[in-house]
């Protein structure tokens, strides 16, 4: 074997697995880089998708005051004092309008394929297929937590948990017990754990479910 051959075989030997062979996370693998990006001139929202080389453009109403503006791996959320936008690789913006006298929300976690926001009244869900999903809160129901991976969100409310991934089209929920106290909420690629004083439940995004286990605490 020659000197620059096995430079090279310790090179790909020292990588991280992850450099050296992608694993596929989800039906279609996840792609940890950037390919959409916003840019505002004056009242004009631009998407640009590094993919496909186009981009996109939706125009601000007289007067609409951006809150909040964030993007990464496919996905771009712009939040307004009026509605919210989103952009997908390879689909123009699509908005999303509040209801009359709904809360706006103020800032979005945005990971490379999912994007979560909240009001006092739904939670909201922009996927990579270009998508707004919503869950309606019930009465006195509020949001206590989110938290976003790459592939898999969850909305935590003072009731229940709201998974949300990718191909989704509806928030998958699982209830909490009564006086069960919340220690930790947390997600990671195509997964979400939340740990109680009771339960581990983890939210499998490729799935779309929820597995409990009951804790022992002997």
């Amino acid at each position: 074997m020659g000197r620059h051959a096995f430079a090279v075989l310790m090179f790909a030997f020292l990588l991280p697995a992850s450099a050296v062979g992608e694993i596929p996370l989800l039906p279609a693998e996840i792609e940890r880089f950037d390919v959409i990006t916003i840019e505002r001139d004056g009242l004009n929202l631009f998407a640009f998708d590094s993919l496909t080389g186009t981009r996109s453009r939706i125009q601000l109403e007289l007067g609409e005051e951006v809150l909040f503006e964030g993007s990464r791996g496919r996905i771009g959320i712009v939040l307004t004092d009026r509605r919210a936008l989103g952009a997908a690789a390879g689909i123009s913006w699509q908005e999303l309008e509040y209801g009359l006298f709904e809360s706006v929300p103020d800032f979005a976690l945005v990971e490379d394929r999912i994007a979560v926001a909240v009001t006092d009244r739904r939670a909201l869900g922009f996927l990579p297929d270009g998508s707004w999903v919503e869950e309606r809160f019930d009465t006195r129901e509020e949001t206590t937590a989110l938290r976003v991976g790459a592939a898999a969100g969850v909305v935590l409310t003072n009731r229940r948990a709201l998974g949300v991934a990718p191909n989704l089209d509806h928030f998958v929920e699982i209830d909490l017990q009564l006086k069960e106290i919340i220690e930790s909420l947390g997600a990671r690629d195509t997964l979400a754990t939340l740990r109680t004083n009771r339960r581990i439940l983890v939210f499998s995004g490729p799935r779309a479910v929820w597995t409990e286990q009951n804790r022992n605490l002997k």
